[in-house]
């Protein structure tokens, strides 16, 4: 990773951190005055999501409605924690959780007498879910939303920082903060959070999720540059869809960090010429999940296939690169 630091911020938190001051508290109080909930700092992403599921109660054998248009390693998170994932396409729109497809996994759950123990829903590569369904929704069937906020970190839902739309909150910081690492859980239980993340001996289930402290001290230090780079994301991802129509239409608070680009046969060759790509199958279709339950947006209608032709883009790229990307794919897409 390289690491600029013009002005000196992370040198001087480093020092800090080095010289005793508890960083990982600084950061905590900084991100749940921002988030207006309470936050625990751990090592990782899927440790924060580990943590959420385990405040929401989940156990062996118990469902939890996950999204199919999301990266795969927090599935494996949920199948580690015990639960059993039930798969929900996307909405046309959002690119996010369909309620469409949560409605129907809800009422068919309903049935078996067997309710989620909770929903994740991810503000997908950037895409932002349309919380004013979902949250009530969750709400009216009781289960705790967990809010999947790794790509879109820095990004709001009108006017509400995303991260702080559900009963739960994961936030990771790889994406946005470029510190170095780790992730928050925020919520209303933090001291359940934090003894389920700080390693001691006891009978409880707890683990070692602790981030370090030089670490926290970089994150924190980059949290000004975090907001320069999601400033830059949506300026790009803007400029590219107004210079070439095989791109999809951000959505109403989108973060930007990727672009839904339709030149999916350019993946190699894009990757090639330096630019992040990515082309993730739904979830659901990997061979390790093929017997999960999946519901689509509509009976016969799965809106994650209509992405097949598509792959994403980072858009934290210079002017540059930029201008370069809209040439290629006009050329080429």
């Amino acid at each position: 990773m390289l690491f600029i630091d013009r002005h000196g911020e992370a040198a001087f938190a480093l020092s800090e951190a080095l010289s005793g001051e508890n960083m990982v508290a600084r950061l905590e109080g900084e991100l749940a005055s921002a988030l207006g909930k309470e936050a625990v700092a751990v090592c990782s992403t899927d440790a924060a999501l580990h943590t959420a599921l385990h405040l929401c109660g989940v156990s062996d054998g118990d469902y939890v409605f996950v999204p199919t248009f999301t990266f795969y390693s927090y599935i494996a998170t949920v199948t580690h924690s015990g639960g059993v994932p039930v798969f929900l396409d996307c909405d046309p729109n959002t690119r996010c959780v369909s309620a469409a497809a949560l409605e129907t996994a809800l009422l068919w759950s309903e049935l078996q007498r067997k309710p989620p123990k909770a929903v994740v829903v991810d503000n997908a590569f950037g895409s932002i879910a349309d919380y004013d369904v979902l949250v009530p929704l969750c709400k009216a069937h009781g289960v705790p939303l967990i809010e999947l906020c790794c790509d879109a970190q820095g990004g709001r839902y009108k006017g509400k920082p995303c991260g702080a739309n559900g009963d739960y909150g994961v936030i990771g910081f790889d994406k946005r903060l470029m510190g170095g690492g780790g992730a928050l859980v925020c919520g209303d239980e933090k001291g359940a959070a934090q003894k389920f993340t700080r390693f001691v001996y006891s009978d409880g289930e707890n683990h070692d999720y602790r981030i370090n402290n030089c670490v926290a001290a970089l994150d924190l230090a980059q949290r000004d540059a975090s907001e320069k780079i999601t400033a830059r994301a949506r300026k790009n991802l803007a400029a590219l869809c107004s210079s070439t129509d095989c791109v999809a239409q951000p959505t109403d608070g989108d973060a930007g960090i990727y672009a839904l680009v339709k030149a999916a046969r350019l993946t190699a060759t894009l990757i090639a010429n330096g630019y992040d790509v990515k082309t993730p199958p739904p979830v659901h279709s990997l061979p390790q999940y093929r017997d999960c339950f999946y519901f689509e947006h509509e009976q016969g209608y799965s809106v994650c296939r209509t992405f097949d032709d598509y792959c994403l883009i980072g858009m934290d790229i210079s002017i540059f690169a930029r201008s370069r990307l809209i040439r290629f794919l006009n050329s080429g897409a």
